[in-house]
């Protein structure tokens, strides 16, 4: 675990991204290994019983993904 200490004029991006598929979350990881914006990135996915903690990172995400419906790779390569 670990914590981010954040100063203006900086800020990290916080990205939901639902039902993801393994080779889909190894994709966004290299992505965000490969640029040079920092990313708070949480995964949810159906099978999941955790509606308390999907609803809290739903009010603080700056995006949330489908990954059935869009690539979230395409995000992270913007």
């Amino acid at each position: 675990m670990h914590s981010n200490f954040v100063t203006p004029p900086d800020y990290i991006e916080t990205v939901l991204i639902y039902n993801a598929t393994e080779d889909q979350i190894k994709s966004c990881a290299d992505a965000c290994n490969e640029v040079s914006i920092p990313y708070n990135v949480y995964f949810y996915h159906d099978g999941m019983d955790d509606s308390a903690w999907v609803k809290k990172v739903q009010r603080i995400a700056d995006k949330i993904i489908y990954a059935d419906l869009d690539d979230p790779l395409e995000y992270f390569a913007k």
